[in-house]
């Protein structure tokens, strides 16, 4: 389970974000326009938080929506955009039958945590896909120098001081990293992300962002 910074985190008025991601937007519109009408489709967000992206499935039409986390306070507040399934769950445990998700979504999720769990968690994603299903996720990049404050324990991994997710741990994947974390998926493809803060071009935010098919 998220530690209790997590807890506490989800109670600030900056966790709940209202706009989803606009690469995971145009991943989604790309994805359904080679398809036909979402009937029947089950997607799950792992790690939803405050359910911003529970919303954008929500607005794509899809019947089935479930959503993961954690977090008791995220969950809470991603109650009100139903009528997802809200299930309070670990990424390397998901308590879903094998082969039931057309589409799992994990952003921003991944990479809280270290290294070691990162197999885990894709084999338990590629367990719940049906066959041909997509993971749409992200993964911070190594080239990110945004989120490395704090600690580091070696191996790209850090303790992070950055605001209020201070003392959670952060992994960092090179593209060598990434290729092989999803080798046992049947197709990849993937770019990279990146910005900086404004009035703060010294800080770099980096990830990766991976549609994987099984």
């Amino acid at each position: 389970m998220k530690p209790r910074r997590w807890e506490d985190h989800y109670t600030s008025a900056r966790s709940e974000l209202h706009y989803p991601d606009e690469n995971l937007v145009r991943l989604l519109a790309k994805s359904f326009s080679r398809t036909a009408a979402p009937t029947g489709i089950t997607a799950v967000d792992l790690g939803c938080g405050s359910g911003r992206h529970i919303k954008l499935l929500s607005e794509l039409g899809l019947p089935h929506i479930i959503g993961t986390d954690a977090s008791y306070n995220a969950l809470a507040l991603s109650r009100k955009w139903e009528p997802a399934l809200l299930l309070q769950a670990d990424n390397r445990r998901i308590p879903l039958k094998s082969a039931s998700a057309d589409i799992i979504i994990a952003w921003g999720s991944l990479h809280y945590s270290v290294k070691d769990d990162l197999a885990g968690m894709l084999e338990e994603i590629r367990r719940v896909l049906k066959k041909g299903g997509a993971l749409f996720a992200t993964l911070r990049s190594s080239r990110d120098s945004h989120l490395k404050k704090g600690e580091h324990l070696g191996n790209e991994t850090w303790i992070t001081d950055l605001n209020d997710i201070k003392g959670s741990i952060a992994s960092f994947y090179s593209e060598d990293e990434l290729v092989a974390a999803f080798a046992r998926y049947e197709k990849i493809s993937y770019g990279l992300i990146e910005r900086t803060l404004v009035g703060d071009l010294s800080s770099l935010i980096s990830h990766w962002v991976i549609e994987a098919r099984k």
